[in-house]
């Protein structure tokens, strides 16, 4: 009689879905062949097992990596935290000001969210950030609107209500209830647009209204019924994918109709939070985007000639006045938005088209985006789009304005790309954060540290009242920390010893901030290891999920080991009793209660001795730069200080 073995592999990896995780990993504990790594890691079971659990959203960058999906799940139900800094007018940050700052230059946890569960997705909008938790809740500190609404009455995060008639928003009552159980959102500008367990879209403009059900008059939409578990029990057609709010647009694309955008719902001044529905009236629906692939017997020749020449919509992203999406034959469109959303036609960005074929992504908002394909991450302004369209028919456009593709985001697991106004995040599949631009006013949305002394040693400059990230950061980047100690740790070495204001000009050559900037990223690059901290999954004290940015603030959600944070915790700091005899004053050099960094009475910040052969100035005995993965070959062909204006003015 023939065993389970003995079936061929994709036969089991279509049964391995119906079963729970205990019986999957029972089963492959049974026998060696079972416990192989391509069926015990199989990535579409875990991926699912992710998605489906927690409702995280997919990473096309990385959906066949079955090893990190696993290490997700098994982490997430205990060590998921929400991270933001930026700046904080609106209380966006969602932290305990208690009145002091306006901005949060360090990434720092938001307030009471551990509290609300698991959190699955956070994303920012122009004045607020917005989270979704693992059983299908939505809540938002700041202010939706900051057009509208100046202050927001809260300091800690609110949820987003329902109508009356609908249970109140809470966790319990949204998750027994499809209706009502967000299972992917999307944060514009000023408004929050939800998709439920059972296909329907929800729009918010405010966290003092509850929000409307979208509903369209010329758009049929298939929702799950009261007998169906999900929408993927229900045929393809009129189900609801995705929802994406833009600048000042909503969107959804719905399988066989295509991508449709329509204004904001809001109710009219005066009007009732009792009402729970508005009727969309008018709606545009993108050309070329309703094609459904099906198998080839199935299709007309018009289908198959489209299929080949256009293909599936894969994703689509907003900007302020140019849709932009990417199809399953790596090609890439891009529309105008015109008066009423319309847009008459899509045209194919020729110079972006993935020749290979393979898999394509799209990411972005406002005035940029950005394109993964084959390990290259190209980065892509909206006046270049415009270019394009102005262009006559089969005119070239010179990209070298227009298309950068920076080294740091070059075949180094990117997996995703965050902008704000003027600066914008990187996650890679490392679990590392990086970040590039610039921040108005100094307002601490690059993460790197106060400015200018902190953020200093991290390659930030000061121009006039903005820090800009100088060009010689975008060969390695820059990476975010989010251990405190790790902070503290790059605080004392800009301020030990306290350099004079002649010395600090010094280092604002850009030469030399640019090397030191570089030391200062590899010496932390591998902090835990040097900590000689026990990893046991390799993901670190603090590993990145996903990033957000919006405005003037950025968000992370991170997963964080308590055990392993304590662990570096320990090895950072020493007991008070061991210096008893100093006449130093603990309190200037304290990390805990009871103790002090280990590096509080040493200066950490080496004299230059620069690739051009200059020596920095100063009375301490030259050391040359001990380079951990040797001195970098900065690439600075593009001027990226002189292109901020046209990349992220």
């Amino acid at each position: 009689m023939p065993s389970l073995i003995d079936l061929p592999l994709e036969i089991l990896l279509l049964i391995f879905p119906y079963l729970d995780i205990k019986s999957f990993l029972a089963l492959c504990n049974t026998c060696k062949s079972l416990h192989q790594d391509s069926i015990r890691l199989d990535s579409l079971y875990w991926s699912h097992a992710v998605r489906d659990t927690f409702r995280v959203p997919n990473q096309p960058v990385v959906q066949h990596d079955g090893a990190r999906w696993q290490k997700l799940y098994r982490r997430l139900l205990t060590e998921t935290r929400a991270f933001t800094w930026g700046s904080n007018t609106r209380k966006q940050l969602g932290h305990d000001t208690m009145g002091r700052h306006f901005k949060g230059s360090y990434p720092e946890e938001m307030k009471d969210v551990r509290a609300l569960g698991v959190i699955a997705d956070m994303q920012c909008g122009g004045w607020s950030t917005t989270l979704l938790t693992a059983k299908g809740s939505l809540y938002t500190v700041g202010v939706l609107d900051g057009e509208r609404f100046v202050f927001s009455e809260h300091d800690g995060p609110q949820p987003l209500r329902f109508p009356v008639g609908f249970p109140y928003s809470s966790s319990l009552a949204a998750y027994d209830e499809p209706t009502i159980a967000i299972r992917q959102f999307s944060s514009g500008r000023k408004h929050v647009l939800g998709l439920s367990d059972s296909g329907r879209i929800w729009s918010w403009y405010s966290a003092s209204h509850s929000g409307l059900h979208v509903k369209f008059l010329d758009v049929d939409i298939t929702e799950s019924s009261a007998g169906q578990s999900s929408p993927a029990d229900m045929p393809l057609f009129g189900r609801v994918k995705k929802v994406l709010a833009g600048w000042c647009q909503s969107s959804a694309y719905i399988y066989g109709v295509g991508i449709v955008l329509w204004h904001p719902a809001m109710r009219e001044p005066g009007e009732n939070d009792e009402t729970d529905t508005m009727l969309v009236m008018e709606t545009v629906v993108v050309p070329q985007t309703n094609y459904i692939r099906k198998p080839t017997l199935q299709e007309t020749d018009e289908e198959k000639e489209f299929g080949s020449e256009v293909g599936a919509v894969l994703n689509y992203i907003l900007l302020e006045n140019y849709l932009v999406f990417v199809t399953d034959i790596g090609r890439v469109f891009y529309g105008k938005i015109g008066r009423g959303n319309r847009v008459p036609e899509v045209r194919e960005l020729t110079a972006l088209r993935n020749d290979t074929g393979s898999s394509i992504d799209v990411q972005g908002s406002f005035r940029r985006f950005a394109i993964f394909k084959n390990g290259e991450v190209i980065i892509g302004l909206q006046d270049y789009l415009a270019q394009c369209w102005n262009a006559q028919r089969g005119e070239e456009v010179d990209a070298s304005r227009g298309l950068l593709k920076i080294p740091a985001l070059q075949y180094n697991d990117v997996i995703s790309v965050a902008f704000g106004d003027y600066h914008f995040l990187a996650l890679h599949s490392t679990g590392r954060v990086t970040a590039y631009g610039k921040e108005p006013q100094g307002c601490g949305a690059l993460g790197l540290g106060n400015c200018p002394h902190d953020c200093g040693i991290r390659g930030v400059k000061m121009d006039e009242l903005d820090a800009l990230l100088i060009s010689h950061c975008y060969t390695s980047g820059r990476e975010v920390w989010f251990h405190e100690a790790k902070q503290c740790w790059g605080h004392h070495l800009a301020t030990w010893p306290l350099l004079e204001e002649e010395e600090w000009d010094e280092f604002n050559d850009e030469d030399c901030l640019g090397e030191l900037s570089e030391w200062v990223e590899q010496e932390s690059r591998d902090w835990d290891k040097d900590l000689g901290v026990k990893d046991d999954d390799g993901l670190g004290s603090h590993f990145a999920l996903s990033i957000c940015a919006a405005g003037w603030h950025s968000g992370s959600l991170v997963l964080v080991s308590d055990r392993l944070e304590k662990m570096v915790w320990e090895k950072c700091t020493v007991e008070y009793k061991d210096f008893l005899s100093t006449d130093e004053d603990p309190d200037d050099t304290s990390a805990l209660e009871g103790a002090k960094y280990v590096w509080a009475d040493q200066s950490l910040l080496p004299r230059l001795r620069q690739g051009n052969g200059i020596e920095t100035e100063g009375e301490a005995e030259l050391e040359p730069l001990k380079w951990r993965f040797g001195r970098p070959q900065f690439q600075l062909g593009l001027d990226y200080n002189t292109s901020w204006e046209d990349v992220f003015g």
